[in-house]
This record gives C-alpha cells, structure tokens and sequence, in this order.
C-alpha cells in the first residue's frame, strides 16, 4: 500500500510539473492557425438555415443554427433554433445545410 500511495505522489508531482511547462510555453502558430479556422467555422454556421434531415419528431423541418454546442475548437453538435421557437441540439451530421438567403 506504501508503494502505491509513492507511486501516486510521484505521478502528482510529474503531472503538475508537466502541466507547468505546458503553461509557460507560448502558443504555437500550428495550434494558432487551427484556432483561427475553427473560429470562421463558427462565424460561418451561426445563422445559416439548416434542414433537419434524420428521423425523429423534428426530421423535415428547417431551422436557425444559433451556437456551437460543446468544443469551441471541433464543434460537431450545434443548437438549431426552430419554427416554433423551441431550441435543439443536433449533430453536425443531422442537418443539411441551405442556400443562404439572398
């Protein structure tokens, strides 16, 4: 049990260190780049018309993306605002985008 409860220290101790060093180093323009793209993405679906394309109680109605719901930097599901003024949260892969309006 002694050995365990050393083993967990030092693996407490490696982890803050760790997260120390991780800290202190600037951000680099890989990790940068990618959060810009994944900002357009976000300024680009908010507000877009979507259709609603998989079966369930709201398949063929269309709605208003109004947020990313979960990861700001890979959002997969969005908040789709629909008709009856009701809010949904739907998988990127249960809507069809449409035409913007023009």
């Amino acid at each position: 049990m002694d050995a365990l409860t050393g083993r967990l220290s030092s693996l407490s101790i490696a982890l803050q260190e760790a997260r120390r060093r991780e800290q202190a180093e600037p951000p680099t323009e890989a990790c940068l780049s990618e959060r810009e793209q994944c900002k357009a993405l976000l300024r680009k679906m908010v507000g877009r018309r979507v259709l609603i394309t998989v079966k369930g109680p709201h398949q063929g109605k269309e709605g208003v993306i109004t947020r990313h719901a979960g990861d700001t930097f890979h959002p997969i599901n969005w908040y789709v605002k629909l008709p009856d003024g009701s809010e949904t949260r739907k998988h990127k892969g249960s809507f069809r985008l449409l035409p913007h309006d023009e």
